[in-house]
């Protein structure tokens, strides 16, 4: 298992969590369930990945993205009809996983970015 960085990246994709949210952004598109679901597989373990490397930010849109992945999945109709299928190929824990670090970086990115600013209006005088 990859040891985790003990310091959190500095900020570099975003100076706000709202700015950072407009990357989480997935459109749907014309393809099957078989590929949304492969997505979400990347997606989850790019997060977990970022998250060992303490890359909050990117942690946090990859988590956040495979949030918006894995509701649309859920809007399909093949879904509905497979339910226990794709849940055990998505990975049962992965969706709180992914709901629970998001909210923890999110604060965390809150508090980055305050001091961050706080910082720079330090610098200004």
């Amino acid at each position: 298992m990859p040891a985790v960085a003990s310091v959190p990246k500095e900020l570099y994709l975003s100076s706000s969590l709202k700015d950072l949210n407009k990357k989480t952004e997935v459109k749907p598109e014309k393809i099957s369930t078989k590929s949304y679901v492969h997505s979400a597989l990347k997606i989850f373990k790019t997060a977990e990945e970022c998250r060992l490397d303490r890359d909050e930010e990117r942690a946090y849109v990859l988590y956040m993205k495979y949030v918006t992945v894995y509701n649309l999945i859920k809007k399909r109709p093949d879904f509905k009809q497979q339910q226990d299928y794709f849940h055990s190929i998505l990975g049962p824990g992965n969706i709180k996983k992914a709901v629970e670090e998001a909210e923890r970086l999110s604060e965390s990115l809150k508090l980055s970015g305050f001091y961050l600013s706080l910082i720079g209006r330090i610098n200004s005088f």
